[in-house]
């Protein structure tokens, strides 16, 4: 037990002092350990605004049935029943032509040309339609299969759902191809850190050489040799990561407010604050695994230690 102990003991310290006296080397390492957790974070929340996105605007999806001249105020009585009982709708309103003129009166207000033009008109352009709010856009696809099947087909004038649905789908298509291209920018940064790392770890360990071979001839073992070097990179890494943490709280502290001007239910800094600990945990651990390897490698490669 003290032996394993004095093996940690010589490894913190040599660790340490390896990290003292290869500063400009650590310092390289410290920034390529920043610019890979910025790369990671990065694709964390690309796919958390991707997400919020996506939920932000079926949220928004307006779903409105407009009828022709012809309908029967019973009918469309009936039809809000038959809609208002499907599972997953919260409300069906009726919008009348009177209440869609008044309504549209009001926007011309602000609005001259609107204003002008209903100055001209001599009867209700407008129709009645029904406004419906569900739970989820998988809702509204059933309604509006129903509709197009129904005996209520022919009364019906225009389903503002499908339009939107386009725009959606091309938002929903924009957010799934970032992710993928932000997925392929992070792992060629990864790819490109690790050789950075590498190659700098090789050159701390090289100034080492002798000294290596010096404890393999004495007949050390393996982890009495790789330890300290371990503790170097788990040093730099360390102190990387807690550098780019500090900026970055930094950065969500400043701008907290700003990102929901963009999209309501996008609030990075919220978001860290409740996964906070989960988060920090995966992505430090992924980045010390990338230069633990890398630190393996360049042991096992070049000093077959």
């Amino acid at each position: 037990m003290r032996k394993i102990f004095n093996i940690f003991k010589r490894g913190i310290i040599e660790g340490s002092n390896l990290f003292v006296n290869e500063a400009s080397l650590t310092f390289i390492n410290i920034i390529t350990t920043l610019v890979i957790a910025f790369s990671l974070w990065g694709l964390v929340f690309t796919f958390y605004f991707s997400n919020s996105l996506k939920d932000y605007l079926q949220n928004r999806l307006d779903f409105s049935i407009y009828f022709k001249n012809n309908i029967t105020s019973e009918e469309i009585e009936k039809i809000q029943k038959i809609i208002s009982s499907f599972p997953g709708v919260k409300k069906v309103t009726l919008i009348t032509q009177e209440m869609a003129f008044e309504k549209l009166q009001k926007e011309s207000q602000v609005n001259p040309v609107i204003e002008r033009a209903l100055k001209e008109l001599k009867t209700n352009p407008l129709v009645d339609y029904l406004v419906v709010e569900a739970e989820n856009s998988e809702v509204y696809l059933k309604i509006s299969d129903y509709l197009l099947k129904s005996p209520f087909n022919s009364k019906i004038d225009y389903l503002s759902y499908f339009e939107n649905k386009k725009i959606i789908e091309r938002a929903i298509s924009f957010s799934n191809n970032l992710k993928i291209l932000m997925l392929g920018v992070i792992l060629v940064v990864c790819l490109f850190s690790v050789l950075i790392i590498f190659n700098t770890i090789y050159i701390s360990f090289y100034s080492l050489k002798e000294e290596i071979e010096i404890l393999q001839l004495l007949g050390a073992s393996n982890w009495f040799i790789r330890l300290p070097f371990l503790f170097y990179v788990f040093y730099f890494t360390f102190v990387g990561y807690v550098l780019f943490l500090g900026l970055f709280i930094i950065f969500l502290e400043k701008t907290k407010n700003f990102w929901s001007l963009i999209i309501s239910n996008f609030s990075p800094y919220f978001f860290v604050l409740d996964n906070f600990f989960p988060l920090n945990f995966y992505i430090f651990s992924f980045i010390i695994l990338l230069n633990l390897i890398s630190a393996f490698l360049v042991l096992q490669k070049y000093f077959k230690v």
